[in-house]
C-alpha cells in the first residue's frame, strides 16, 4: 500500500509540475523580457522528468538509476533558485545554477560514495535542502517591497527545505541500513505529500507575486512623473488632502519653484540637457526640502513642495535652503556644465478652512513676483 501510495504521489507531483510549467511558459510568452519565467518553466520540467524516472521500473544500471533522477532534481531546483534571483534582478551566472548538480556528479564518481545508498541519499538531500532554503531567502530578503505573495513563496520553499533536511537526518541515522537507494517508507510518503502541497502553492504564488509587482508598478507610474520620479500633480493633491484629513490643517506651507530661463537651456543645449536639469533639480529639492515635505513636479519646469506642521519661519528657511542648494549643484550634460537657479514663491497659513488650491494660487502670485524682481529669489505672499 505504501508503494502504491508513493507511486500515486509521484505521479500527482509530476502532473502538477508539468501543468505549472505550461502556465509559466504562457507567462513568458506574454512577458518575453522577464527571464525568470523561462527558468521556472525549465526547472519544473526537469523536476517532473526526475519524478517520472523515480516512477518507472529501472531500465538503467543501478548506479545511473540513482544518478539520473537525482541530477535532474538538483538541476530543476537550481533553475528555481535562479528564477528567484532573476525575479529580484540579481545576477545568476550559469556556474552557480549548475554547481550543485556538477558537485553531485563529481561525488558520485568517487567509488566509496557511489557504493553507499545512504551516502548518496544524504548528499542529494543536503544539496536540495540548501537550494530550497536559498530560494526562500531570495524571496524573503526583498520583503520591503510589501508584496504579500512573497511570504507564501518563503513558506512554501522553507517547508520543502525542512522536509529535505529531515531526510538528511534519516540518511545519517539509518546509515548503511538502506537496502535500496530510495526507501518506500512513511518518510517518503510524507515528503511527497509536502511536495504536492509545495508545487501548486509555489507556482500560484509565483504567478501572484508577478501580478502584484506589475500592479504596484502601474500604481507608481500613475502617481509619479516618469522623468523625475516625483509625485505628479494629481497624486500631490491627493496626498496633501490625505494629510489634512489625518493631521489637521494648521501650520501648512506651499512652496512653488520654477527653473529660471529653462527654455534657454533647451534651445541652446537640447532637450536631453533640459531633462538632465529637471532630474537634478528634482533630486536636490527632494533632498533638502525636509523630511516632512511632499515634493511634486506640477508643470514643465515647475515644482511644488508641501510642508505640514511647519511654522512660517521654518517654511522660509526651507525655501531659501532649496534655492541655495539648487544653485550650488552644477549639472553636467555632454561637454557642458550648467549652473541653474530657481525662483521660489511661498505661502504659509494656519487657517483650517483654507484649501490646497487657494494656497497654490497664492504661492503662484509670490512666484511671479520673484520672477519679476530678478529671479533666483524667494518671495512670500502674506496670509
Amino acid at each position: 500500500m505504501v508503494g502504491l501510495d508513493s507511486f500515486t504521489l509521484f505521479a500527482a507531483n509530476a502532473v502538477v509540475l508539468a501543468l505549472m510549467a505550461v502556465a509559466f511558459h504562457f507567462a513568458r510568452r506574454s512577458n518575453p523580457d522577464q527571464a525568470y519565467w523561462h527558468s521556472w518553466c525549465a526547472g519544473n520540467l526537469l523536476l517532473a522528468a526526475a519524478l517520472v524516472f523515480f516512477m518507472i521500473p529501472a531500465r538503467l544500471p543501478e548506479t545511473l538509476s540513482m544518478i539520473v533522477p537525482n541530477g535532474l532534481l538538483l538541476a530543476g531546483f537550481g533553475l528555481r533558485w535562479r528564477a528567484a534571483r532573476e525575479f529580484s534582478g540579481r545576477a545568476s551566472p550559469a556556474r552557480s545554477t549548475w554547481a550543485p548538480t556538477v558537485l553531485f556528479l563529481v561525488l558520485c564518481a568517487i567509488p566509496p560514495v557511489a557504493g553507499s545508498y545512504a551516502t548518496i541519499y544524504s548528499i542529494v538531500n543536503i544539496l536540495l535542502a540548501t537550494l530550497a532554503g536559498a530560494a526562500a531567502w531570495e524571496f524573503w530578503r526583498d520583503r520591503a517591497d510589501q508584496l504579500p505573495s512573497r511570504y507564501g513563496l518563503v513558506a512554501a520553499y522553507a517547508l520543502l527545505s525542512l522536509s529535505f533536511a529531515a531526510r538528511v537526518v534519516q540518511g545519517l541515522f539509518v546509515g548503511d541500513g538502506f537496502d535500496a537507494y530510495l526507501p518506500y517508507d512513511a518518510m517518503l510518503t510524507l515528503h511527497l505529500m509536502i511536495a504536492l502541497l509545495h508545487t501548486p502553492a509555489s507556482g500560484a504564488f509565483a504567478l501572484s507575486i508577478a501580478y502584484e509587482r506589475t500592479t504596484a508598478k502601474l500604481r507608481h507610474a500613475a502617481a509619479h512623473d516618469s522623468l523625475t520620479e516625483l509625485l505628479n500633480r494629481g497624486a500631490f493633491e491627493r496626498e496633501v488632502a490625505a494629510r489634512m484629513r489625518r493631521d489637521g490643517n494648521a501650520g501648512q506651507a506651499v512652496l512653488l519653484l520654477d527653473i529660471d530661463r529653462f527654455k534657454r537651456v533647451n534651445d541652446r543645449y537640447g532637450h536631453a540637457a533640459g531633462d538632465a536639469v529637471l532630474r537634478a533639480c528634482a533630486r536636490v529639492v527632494e533632498e533638502v526640502a525636509g523630511r516632512n515635505a511632499l515634493v511634486a513636479r506640477i508643470g514643465g519646469e515647475e515644482f511644488a513642495v508641501h510642508l505640514h506642521g511647519a511654522t512660517a519661519h521654518e517654511a522660509e528657511q526651507a525655501a531659501e535652503r532649496v534655492r541655495i542648494a539648487v544653485q550650488a549643484e552644477p549639472v553636467t550634460t555632454g561637454e557642458h556644465t550648467l549652473t541653474i537657479t530657481v525662483s521660489v514663491g511661498w505661502f504659509w497659513h494656519d487657517d483650517a478652512g483654507l484649501g490646497l488650491e487657494t494656497m497654490l494660487r497664492r504661492a503662484d502670485v509670490a512666484l511671479y513676483r520673484a520672477k519679476q524682481t530678478g529671479r533666483n529669489r524667494v518671495e512670500r505672499l502674506a496670509a
